[in-house]
């Protein structure tokens, strides 16, 4: 009897198990919402996608950036029939007859056909013109497996849950699936809602169970129905200077950190690289340097100097002496008694300690009033509203600089020693290569500061605009245009002076301004935090450009890394 029920009770189970496969969750199987009928259409269903429908990114200029277009051809192996002319379309890819059929004989699924070479739009069309079932010529839209400017342009992957709970509406409609790509990281993520696909451009046909076509069904060609799409996003990337950075800290072997570069007269981001790069496993773990908080050592030696100039605290007759470190023992460079200026040209700490600890007698929040005003305290990336979205940024996941830790009390940064630690740039202060690159950007500019654009337009297919990003001044506080000059005056020096920390930047054949830094890191005795952040021209400057090395050990790469790609990009702009 329990044997009966047994097997009653399971034949039960099996066909209640059959009916909600079959007949009850069709479209929503299990706890994954599997649309089993899709499923079976897509089994019985072989395709070839010449795009993909997502949008595209290109540079200031036009250039397509990590995506390629090339005219291939597509050929179906199975619909492969002896009516081929097979020697017209030898003739035309310029192959012989026995290489081509040799070459279809190889694909088992419909594929690009490998040839010597690229074929033009020519030889595509004179293909077409032939109408072969099975064979077509096209322009197919490839993304880049390790993408063009790897960080700010970002990746993308397939993500189920991000696409039901950010664009439900759409899924609803089925202008897109789950299977639909959205980006993971950098411009990517950011500019999503303009990207994501509206529809795949392919070649599609049926075949039985064996895997054969079936009878009286031809290749079908299915494409987006709106011409206007897919959207394209002109970003303000030079393809050239982006290219110059990335193989300048690969050649000088910048294993961590990177460079941002900055046109000063639009304030727009021509290039931006972080190491190392991210790849399709480590999307998730890596993060973009340049956008996020680095500890500054001597580069925060402005801010002070700025306040101590802005309160006029600076007498220029004043020595300090710099035989000593800020802890009051000897400091193993010995530079002497110096004033101010020499002290920022040739970076003593123990001038800016007591400097920090003078201006702390009268504004107990001097450190953060300055910073701020210099812009190292808030987001530097362009945002603001942009149809629905209320908060719309160009940057991913930017952070913003500090002065102090949330997780220490105020009574512990009072003593004169987190003082002084505090004004080189050390102790708890964090700041990001782009508010640092986009701070020498306004001192270049005489004070004025804006919000970083990575991107000057969205764009519809036929290139009419959709979004223009208007320039956006940055509010708050501002150096008044006597600090500015002074700063300006201070940073030449840091090159000009034979004594100088980057008077290695004289041979350019064009000035430079800047700052160089050095920070301990704390917890890694190994390596310290090498900076280099400066504009050139000095005399009638164009471009900020910031250098970091995350791994400085003995070799300083930032200098070479910076008066290289300076070099480059002057010789770009000269040709």
């Amino acid at each position: 009897m329990t044997v009966a029920l047994f097997f009653l009770f399971l034949i039960l189970f099996l066909t209640y198990r059959l009916a909600d496969i079959q007949l009850i969750s069709t479209t929503s199987f299990s706890k994954y919402q599997v649309n089993l009928i899709q499923e079976s259409v897509d089994q019985r269903t072989h395709r070839f996608t010449i795009n993909d429908g997502r949008g595209y990114f290109l540079d200031r200029d036009g250039e397509l950036l990590s995506t390629d277009v090339r005219a291939q051809v597509i050929v179906f192996p199975n619909l492969y029939s002896s009516r081929w002319p097979i020697e017209s379309v030898a003739s035309i890819l310029n192959l012989p007859t026995s290489n081509f059929t040799k070459k279809i004989s190889e694909l088992k699924k419909p594929s690009v056909l490998t040839l010597p070479k690229e074929i033009s739009i020519e030889q595509m069309n004179e293909i077409n013109k032939l109408e072969i079932p099975g064979l077509y010529a096209q322009l197919v839209t490839k993304r880049n497996l390790t993408p063009f400017a790897n960080h700010i342009l970002g990746a993308v992957g397939q993500d189920p849950d991000l696409i039901k709970r950010k664009y439900e509406d759409k899924l609803k409609k089925g202008t897109v699936t789950l299977h639909t790509k959205t980006g993971k990281n950098g411009m990517q993520y950011t500019f999503d809602p303009f990207l994501i696909s509206e529809g795949e451009t392919e070649y599609i046909y049926h075949v039985d169970r064996q895997g054969q076509p079936l009878f009286g069904l031809d290749v079908k060609f299915r494409s987006q129905s709106n011409p206007l799409y897919p959207l394209h996003v002109k970003t303000t990337l030079d393809k050239n200077m982006q290219e110059a950075v990335e193989e300048t800290l690969d050649a000088h072997g910048v294993a961590e950190g990177g460079a941002v570069l900055i046109d000063i007269e639009t304030n727009e981001l021509l290039a931006m690289s972080s190491r190392p790069l991210f790849s399709s496993k480590t999307i998730y773990k890596h993060v973009d340097h340049m956008t996020s908080q680095q500890i500054p050592g001597s580069v925060f030696k402005i801010v002070t100097a700025a306040a101590a100039i802005e309160e006029n605290k600076i007498q220029n007759n004043k020595l300090y002496n710099c035989n000593l470190n800020i802890y009051g023992k000897k400091d193993e460079r010995q530079l002497g008694m110096l004033n101010i200026e020499n002290s920022f040209t040739q970076s003593c700490n123990k001038t800016f300690g007591d400097l920090a600890n003078e201006l702390q007698k009268t504004d107990l929040e001097y450190m953060e009033k300055y910073a701020e005003k210099l812009g190292l305290l808030t987001h530097n990336g362009w945002q603001g509203k942009v149809y629905h979205l209320e908060s719309f940024s160009h940057f991913y996941k930017e952070e913003v600089g500090q002065i102090y830790s949330s997780k220490k009390k105020s009574s512990d940064y009072k003593s004169p020693l987190a003082t002084s630690q505090t004004a080189i740039g050390q102790l708890d202060v964090k700041v990001t290569p782009l508010a640092v690159a986009n701070m020498m950007a306004t001192i270049a500019r005489g004070g004025v500061s804006y919000e970083v654009k990575s991107a000057k337009s969205v764009n519809f297919a036929n290139g009419t605009e959709l979004i223009k990003f208007e320039d956006h001044e940055k509010e708050g506080e501002k150096l008044s245009p006597y600090t500015v000059m002074r700063l300006q005056s201070l940073l030449m020096n840091v090159v000009k002076d034979e004594k100088g920390t980057a008077h290695a930047l004289q041979a350019l054949p064009f000035q430079v301004a800047g700052k160089s830094g050095t920070a301990q890191k704390g917890g890694d005795h190994r390596f310290n935090n090498k900076w280099f952040a400066g504009y050139f021209p000095a005399e009638k400057p164009r471009y900020a450009l910031v250098i970091i090395d995350l791994k400085h050990d003995t070799v300083n790469r930032t200098i070479p890394v910076f008066r290289d790609i300076a070099t480059e990009i002057m010789r770009e702009t000269d040709s």
